[in-house]
């Protein structure tokens, strides 16, 4: 059947809905979408809903009928049991009225003219898709000598895509660049849909930790979702003012145990930047892919909300899609109880992380005070009677480091040869670390140690 149709372009980004029936029986469906100006001022990107409806998920279940989203990067899907386009879930064919989502992006004045052109297949079903999970703890496992509490710095990379959503780079591509760069763990962070979080057990290594995550591509800003169930996925659609909407999403990503993080609130492209509310969130990214001048503007801000008394965690991400871009630059250092995806999650919670553009590159962080008792990045100490801040690093010879508190920078010194800095703290709430080459970039930030 073909499928045409109008939007206008007043409907830039809201979301447009095109029914059509499946009939029982039917065991595969393949669409192209096909539409005017393509590239030339328009943009539509693409997804579907099956029976279950196409409503915002609320707070409770957050069942949707949800089979799969490609944004502007294909313009057709399939879907059987057998398999999915990248980006679409597989599976039965339930019949009923299932909704093709357009979202116009950009249009020209003359708005945008599109045609669906939708194939229902009754071929024989002789396989099924079956998904492989990805491990949620990487370790010695049932080793009787292994402790849990043991605690140790874990390096990773919280923002990676790969071809299941907009990026050239396969699962395995991911894979391979997260083991040259050494990493412990990496989250799979494709945009608003879990097609991806379905495969990775098949490519995962035993010893590297695959986060499930989404990055949620709202026309409002992005955010990502990490932590999330096997199957789960994340709402996108919803506007400032929608219930349910953002709340409920964010609510569903926790119910699960995961955590919610802004994402480049002050990148350029368009609904790229952040402008929904900073109000109630995990984490926020400072650090997205190559330094540059928003995240300048990024750290601004975190600075601006713990001065103000947010306690929200600096976390960075690399953001790779394709060559060149590098996978764990920046990296993301967390100090967890285990290698596991709730205690990764648990480190980023308590803010116990740092940021660093390079994995062999080590901030280390502490306040000890008149009792002697030393506290590390995210932890809080009973600074009364005076407080020592020392630092100590690798990799960053050259450097300059500036202690930052609430007042702003406090401190600055050189550093050389790996030694110890040591500085006697002033009166402040918390105390953080930035370090900077000699043209002002950074190479490297942690979370504040809290003053009480």
């Amino acid at each position: 059947m073909t499928l045409r149709g109008h939007i206008n372009p007043d409907q830039v980004y809201t979301f447009v809905y095109v029914p059509f029936e499946v009939p029982i029986g039917a065991t595969s469906l393949y669409v192209l979408q096909n539409y005017t100006q393509r590239g030339q001022g328009n943009a539509l990107d693409l997804g579907i809903f099956d029976p279950r409806g196409y409503n915002i998920a609320d707070g409770q279940n957050g069942t949707t009928g949800f089979r799969g989203w490609s944004g502007g990067f294909r313009n057709n899907f399939t879907i059987s049991p057998a398999g999915a386009t990248p980006g679409y879930i597989a599976g039965a064919l339930w019949p009923g009225e299932w909704n093709v989502i357009l979202g116009p992006y950009t249009s020209t004045p003359a708005g945008i003219d599109y045609e669906l052109n939708v194939t229902i297949g009754f071929e024989p079903v002789t396989s099924y898709f079956e998904s492989a999970f990805s491990s949620d703890r990487v370790g010695p496992g049932d080793d009787e000598d292994f402790d849990m509490n043991r605690g140790a710095w874990y390096r990773g990379d919280f923002h990676l895509h790969t071809y299941h959503s907009d990026g050239r780079y396969s699962p395995e591509e991911i894979v391979a660049y997260a083991q040259r760069r050494e990493l412990d763990f990496f989250f799979s962070t494709d945009h608003n849909t879990q097609s991806s979080n379905l495969i990775w057990g098949a490519v995962a290594p035993p010893d590297l930790l695959i986060g499930r995550g989404i990055e949620v591509t709202t026309r409002h800003g992005h955010w990502n979702a990490f932590g999330l169930n096997w199957w789960q996925w994340t709402d996108f659609r919803y506007h400032p003012e929608d219930e349910p909407g953002l709340r409920e999403t964010k609510q569903q990503v926790r119910k699960s145990g995961g955590v919610v993080s802004i994402n480049h609130p002050f990148a350029a492209c368009g609904a790229c930047n952040w402008t929904l509310s900073y109000d109630d969130w995990d984490a926020i990214e400072v650090w997205n892919g190559q330094w540059d001048r928003t995240d300048e503007l990024a750290v601004s801000k975190w600075q601006e909300m713990l001065a103000n008394g947010y306690h929200i965690t600096a976390i960075g991400g690399s953001d790779a899609h394709r060559d060149p871009d590098v996978v764990a630059l920046p990296t993301t250092v967390v100090r967890a109880e285990s290698l596991a995806t709730a205690d990764i999650l648990d480190g980023v919670r308590r803010r116990r992380a740092y940021v660093v553009r390079d994995p062999d590159m080590e901030i280390h962080l502490s306040v000890s005070t008149h009792g002697h008792r030393q506290t590390q990045i995210g932890d809080s100490v009973d600074a009364k009677g005076g407080a020592r801040a020392v630092l100590r690093t690798e990799g960053l010879d050259g450097g300059q480091a500036s202690f930052v508190s609430q007042k702003g920078i406090v401190h600055q010194e050189n550093i050389r040869g790996g030694g110890d800095i040591e500085y006697q703290l002033p009166d402040a709430d918390w105390i953080r670390v930035e370090v900077r080459n000699g043209t002002g970039s950074m190479l490297g930030l942690t979370n504040p140690i809290f003053l009480r």
